[in-house]
């Protein structure tokens, strides 16, 4: 039983190398949330033995969750790059139109003025009302940007 014990602590050393070592490598990969490895105790059970004197049986990985907390901000020269800050993702289509969700705002127009990220993604947005709003009760569309507009200022976005 101490052989398998102690397994057990190397199985989960293992682990636990094995996410920090992913969360160092994805490091500098834009908009990475790091993971964080849980672990639980494993206990010890006997129809014969009592509760409270039983030994430890060891440790295993009780999951690895993922951190969503709110990472730097960086100043790019892509004028179509976005941030969030606080909660929320972007929401995207893939080209058979399944949902996907990104915290990841590189984005760049594609052939057809599609806003797109790096994988051909496409960027998902409301429709818009003749006033301006967003219409939430349609599905989302593509966001679609006319390279052609002349630039105006303005105080609202």
């Amino acid at each position: 039983m101490s052989f398998y014990t102690s397994l057990t602590g190397l199985n989960a050393a293992a682990a636990e190398l094995s996410v920090a070592s992913n969360n160092i490598a994805n490091s500098n990969t834009t908009s990475f949330k790091r993971s964080e490895a849980k672990f639980g105790d494993i206990f010890a059970s006997s129809a014969s033995a009592n509760a409270a004197t039983a030994v430890g049986g060891g440790v295993a990985l009780r999951a690895v969750n993922q951190q969503f907390s709110q990472g730097g901000l960086q100043l790019s020269e892509n004028a179509l790059d976005i941030a969030i800050t606080g909660e929320g993702f972007f929401p995207m289509a893939d080209r058979d139109g399944g949902e996907l969700y990104t915290r990841n705002g590189s984005f760049m127009l594609n052939d057809q003025n599609q806003v797109v990220n790096a994988d051909g993604h496409t960027l998902q947005v409301f429709p818009l009302l003749i006033d301006g709003t967003s219409d939430t009760n349609q599905g989302l569309i593509p966001l679609v940007l006319n390279r052609n507009v002349a630039a105006e200022a303005t105080t609202t976005a």
